[in-house]
C-alpha cells in the first residue's frame, strides 16, 4: 500500500461522516505524510496501521464527541448507530465483529423499543387527560360536580402522561449516550491493539 491508496481507502471508510469531519481528517493525514517526506512514506504507513483501524477510531471518537456535545435523545440514538458503522469499518476479525455487532444492534433495537413504548404510553395518557378535561368543560352547564370530576381526572392523567414522556426522553438520552461511549470505547481500544494508529496525535492536532 502507498500513500494514495491509504488516503483513498480512508476516505471510503469515512464517507458516512459529515463532509467537514472527513475533510479535516484527510487534510491531517495528508499533512502527516507531507511532514514525513516521500522517503519516509513506508515508515509512516507502518506507523499509522491500516486505514480501517484509523477510520474506525475516528468514527467512534466522532460518535462519542457528538453524544457529549448534543442535548438530544434523537441525536444520541443516531450516535449509537454511528458506532455500529465504526465496528464495520474496523479490522476486527470477522467472527468477533459479527458477535459484537449483533450484541450492539440487539441492545440498540431493544432500547429503542422500550423508549418508544414508554413514549407512546406517555403521549396516550396526555391525550386521554386532555380529552377528559375538554369533556368536563362540555358538561359544565349540566353538572358542575361532573365537570370538576372530569377536569380533575383529566389534569391528573395529563400530568402523569407529561411526566412519563419527559422522563422517557431524558432517560433515553442518557442510555443511548452510555451505549455509544461503551461501544465506542471498546472500538478505540481494540483498534489500537490491532496496530499502531495515530488517533491521539490526530486529536491533538485538532486542538
Amino acid at each position: 500500500m502507498n500513500r494514495h491508496e491509504f488516503i483513498e481507502e480512508l476516505k471510503r471508510k469515512l464517507r458516512k461522516l459529515p463532509y467537514d469531519e472527513v475533510k479535516e481528517a484527510i487534510d491531517y493525514y495528508e499533512g502527516y505524510f507531507d511532514d514525513a517526506g516521500i522517503e519516509n512514506e513506508q515508515t509512516v504507513l507502518t506507523e499509522l496501521g491500516s486505514p480501517s483501524a484509523v477510520a474506525s477510531q475516528i468514527i467512534a471518537s466522532f460518535a462519542i464527541k457528538e453524544t457529549e456535545a448534543e442535548d438530544s435523545g434523537k441525536k444520541n440514538w443516531r450516535s449509537s448507530w454511528m458506532v455500529i458503522l465504526a465496528l464495520f469499518a474496523s479490522p476486527v476479525a470477522v467472527p468477533l465483529l459479527i458477535a459484537v455487532a449483533a450484541v450492539a444492534i440487539s441492545l440498540i433495537i431493544a432500547l429503542s423499543a422500550v423508549v418508544f413504548s414508554f413514549f407512546a404510553a406517555g403521549v396516550a395518557l396526555s391525550a386521554g387527560g386532555f380529552v377528559s378535561a375538554v369533556a368536563g368543560f362540555l358538561v359544565i352547564f349540566q353538572s358542575v360536580p361532573t365537570t370538576m370530576l372530569y377536569l380533575g381526572l383529566g389534569l391528573m392523567i395529563l400530568g402523569m402522561g407529561a411526566a412519563i414522556t419527559i422522563a422517557t426522553i431524558k432517560l433515553s438520552k442518557k442510555c443511548f449516550g452510555w451505549l455509544t461511549k461503551f461501544i465506542g470505547g471498546f472500538i478505540i481500544k481494540w483498534s489500537k491493539k490491532r496496530g499502531k494508529t495515530s488517533l491521539d496525535t490526530f486529536e491533538k492536532g485538532e486542538n
